[in-house]
């Protein structure tokens, strides 16, 4: 594989960035979607926090559940990714992955993913959680959207018998969702 010659950015040429940039479009528009889906299968063999569940497998139960209720693409890849960042900020999960998915998401589903942690608090019952603390973003135009997707595919999906697709049959939808994204801002590759 050819590489430029340059070792920093002042010593490049003209030819050494051209180089670059055309072969940095193409692996990134090529391998859109799959630093996120990797991310996600690194939590395949997690232990569950105490559900029958671990986040892995709670997170395809909700995508299988929403594609075979006949969501959208963007919608079913928004409920497969939307504990991405489970691992990396538990208390923050739903705000860590929403800036990680905001550039590839319509607005209402990007609102969603980074809000949806205090919208599941509705349907922690015989818990000390604040099961009304969603209420403080009542009247925002994606509060109905957030209080169905956690009712739907957050919350309901933590059963171990639970159908669940494997991560191959969602990766073209992943994959097409960002690729839109990384060719709009790119262009198409020479």
């Amino acid at each position: 594989m050819r590489s430029v010659g340059a070792t920093s950015f002042t010593e490049a040429t003209a030819e050494d960035w051209e180089l670059a940039v055309g072969m940095g479009r193409r692996k990134y528009i090529e391998d859109a979607g799959v630093a996120a889906l990797k991310l996600l299968e690194s939590q395949k063999d997690e232990p569950s926090t105490g559900w029958q569940v671990n986040n892995y497998q709670h997170s395809l139960s909700a995508a299988t559940k929403a594609l075979r209720n006949g969501e959208d693409e963007e919608y079913v890849v928004a409920v497969l990714l939307h504990d991405l960042a489970q691992d990396l900020d538990p208390m923050r999960h739903d705000r860590v992955a929403g800036t990680l998915l905001k550039p590839f998401l319509k607005s209402e589903n990007h609102w969603m993913v980074a809000n949806h942690q205090v919208f599941q608090l509705s349907f922690r019952t015989h818990s000390k959680f604040d099961t009304k603390a969603c209420e403080t973003f009542r009247g925002h135009p994606f509060f109905e959207h957030t209080l169905r997707f956690c009712d739907l595919y957050d919350q309901s999906c933590f059963d171990a018998k639970a159908e669940r697709l494997p991560l191959t049959t969602f990766e073209p939808m992943v994959r097409r969702i960002f690729g839109r994204v990384m060719v709009e801002r790119m262009g198409t590759y020479p």
